[in-house]
């Protein structure tokens, strides 16, 4: 059984080692552990008790708060004889201190350390703990944590707030289900004054937890005992009440021994008649009382505590794969690390491209909705009525007026309705180039791509290197599209004008088969009527027609060949070389630059360190409760 006390002091040094106490934000294994919060008013006589327990006197005395942070007591039965007790602090690990004087000196400098002295300018209190462990062969394995000392009223020199911290801070400890409660109360107080016990009843109404001890039996009024306590007549714990008879504070001034002191406290019992048949009475009797429920809690606990770490050393276990392995900083590493990260980039860039809705899906709807809709809504009508027409038709003729067919005018309406074509057209480049940068924020933040956030630097250069291998592209389709649209502008297709002349002259052969594309709104031009409007209107109205039949036709041509120009130079390119630019330029960078280039940021470093250190301390904690279980 000493195996199974001595298990939990290896693993509340594991929470040492972890920073994990009962006020830590997220406690990994500190909670799950059984463990005894000793807990009572100002001079209750708790650290008399600790101390009558370990059998030594180590702890600091005086008046008001001495206390003044948390002390996780780690108890270690040695087996050699002739080896000296000794005590050794966690924050000196490796220094055994045999005087236990000096180890009374240590806990008060290292509270100052972390404090400031009393009535200066730090803290009164603190809920960090000082962790010590004592290793002799005259104590039980046991680990008791020792509160400062409940109060009610502030003393000379405390702050008003300090009712409410020590308060705060013990109710932290002991809340938890796993915290057994020492509740300590002198006996000649009445015990519905008791700082313990109210705190004790607060958190642990049903008294499941609440262990009490009764202090200062000794000097209890003259014709009153507590063995109506004792029996739980009085106030009924689950786990009863002990008495106990410390040294006062004259024994402490004559340097009275524990030994003697244990002696004087059996006698004492021995000899009165009301506590002489009662078995739960001094410091023996307690300290082998705590070790025994300190070790049947554990043995309930060891199956949940065992699943809880493993439970938590898998979660731990994806958090750091997450975090991505150590960076090797040799120049073959880390260039090959750069290159795969930007490898992973492009596929994660093409997938999406060739994807879904958020890729593909949204480029073809800029075609096949955006560009069409821009294009249908552009106002051809209005350089198309018969007033605009007459005007262009008389300024391209001048002086000099039409014979025929008013060419001119002609080439100049439809050059009016081809500039109306252009900004449809470059919009759709800029809607693909917008689409295409969003695509490249999607991949960055792929699972494939989660080692970049580890280098902010890299996903930088990646992310900059992407914007401007699109905007070149982005150029370069800008470029094509406007081409596309000022080729249909600089040569007009005379076949279809030939046809209409054809059609108009008295030399058109009616058997020869009419040209069914020259339509405008599903009516075939060579076989509309003029008749109902005026010579002069029903001239112009041709013309009118004729050009939104020919505009019509260019309109198609661009709606077929636009989209071809944009995949072809800008959606293409970037699917096969993204970042060829700095893949190339990163191959030529020494080791210096690679450094720079794949820095790590501090944050992931850390935490991925704090993981690491976290694993290796619960692989550790599940090993050594496999080998008790």
């Amino acid at each position: 059984m000493e195996r199974v006390i001595g298990l939990v002091n290896k693993l509340q040094q594991i929470c040492t080692s972890l920073g994990d106490n009962a006020l830590s934000p997220q406690s990994i294994l500190w909670s799950k552990l059984p463990t005894i919060v000793v807990v009572g008013g100002q001079s209750s006589g708790k650290s008399s008790v600790l101390e009558a327990v370990v059998g030594r006197d180590f702890l600091p005395r005086g008046t008001g708060i001495v206390t003044r942070r948390p002390l996780v007591l780690q108890l270690v039965k040695t087996d050699d004889p002739n080896a000296p007790d000794y005590g050794e602090f966690a924050h000196a690990p490796g220094r055994k201190i045999t005087n236990f004087d000096a180890i009374s000196k240590e806990i008060e400098e290292e509270t100052e350390r972390h404090l400031g002295k009393v009535g200066g300018a730090g803290k009164v209190v603190s809920p960090d703990p000082i962790y010590l462990t004592v290793y002799s062969t005259n104590v039980p394995n046991l680990t008791l944590v020792d509160m400062p000392g409940l109060t009610k009223v502030p003393i000379d020199g405390q702050p008003p707030s300090i009712v409410q911290e020590l308060d705060d801070m013990a109710r932290q400890y002991i809340k938890s289900d796993n915290a057994i409660i020492l509740a300590v109360t002198p006996a000649n107080a009445d015990l519905a004054t008791s700082d313990a016990l109210r705190m004790a009843r607060d958190v642990d109404p049903s008294g499941d937890r609440t262990l009490g001890v009764l202090t200062k039996v000794d000097i209890m009024d003259r014709g009153t005992d507590c063995r109506d306590v004792l029996l739980g007549k009085t106030l009924k714990l689950k786990h009863g009440w002990i008495a106990v008879v410390n040294r006062g504070q004259a024994d402490l001034n004559s340097k009275v021994s524990m030994k003697d002191a244990r002696a004087r406290e059996r006698e004492f019992f021995q000899s009165k008649p009301e506590y002489q048949d009662l078995k739960n009475t001094g410091t023996t009797f307690l300290a082998d009382k705590l070790s025994a429920h300190l070790i049947n809690e554990i043995m309930k606990s060891l199956p949940s505590i065992q699943s809880y770490i493993e439970g938590t050393i898998l979660k731990l276990s994806k958090e750091l794969t997450a975090l991505g392995g150590d960076v090797s900083h040799s120049r073959g590493a880390m260039l090959h690390m750069t290159l795969q990260l930007c490898q992973k980039l492009e596929r994660a860039f093409e997938r999406i491209v060739d994807g879904g809705k958020d890729g593909g899906e949204k480029i073809l709807d800029v075609f096949e909705l955006k560009l069409k809709e821009a294009i249908n809504k552009l106002p051809f009508q209005k350089i198309l009525t018969l007033k605009n027409v007459q005007m262009v038709v008389n300024e391209a003729d001048g002086y000099q007026p039409h014979i025929i067919a008013p060419e001119n005018g002609y080439r100049r309406l439809i050059e009016d309705g081809l500039s109306l074509l252009r900004d449809p057209a470059f919009n759709a480049v800029e809607l693909v180039h917008q689409i295409l940068k969003a695509i490249v924020t999607l991949a960055v933040n792929t699972p494939e791509c989660r080692d970049l956030a580890r280098f902010f630097n890299l996903k930088s250069e990646i992310i900059n290197h992407a914007a401007s291998t699109l905007e070149r592209l982005r150029k370069e389709a800008d470029a094509m599209v406007r081409t596309l649209v000022d080729m249909e502008a600089s040569y007009l297709s005379a076949s279809f004008f030939r046809e209409i002349v054809a059609a108009e002259s008295y030399s058109y052969d009616p058997s020869r088969p009419r040209p069914a594309f020259y339509t405008l709104n599903g009516e075939n031009l060579f076989e509309k009527r003029y008749d109902n409007l005026p010579p002069a209107d029903a001239h112009l109205q041709k013309i009118s027609d004729h050009v939104s039949a020919y505009l019509a036709i260019v309109k198609g041509q661009l709606l077929a060949t636009v989209p071809k120009a944009i995949v072809h130079c800008m959606v293409v390119p970037a699917k096969g070389g993204l970042l060829t630019d700095l893949q190339e330029e990163t191959a030529g960078k020494e080791e210096p630059q690679l450094r720079r280039l794949i820095n790590e940021s501090e944050e992931i470093a850390a935490e991925r360190e704090t993981i690491k250190k976290r694993l290796t301390l619960l692989q550790r904690a599940s090993h050594e409760i496999a080998a008790v279980m």
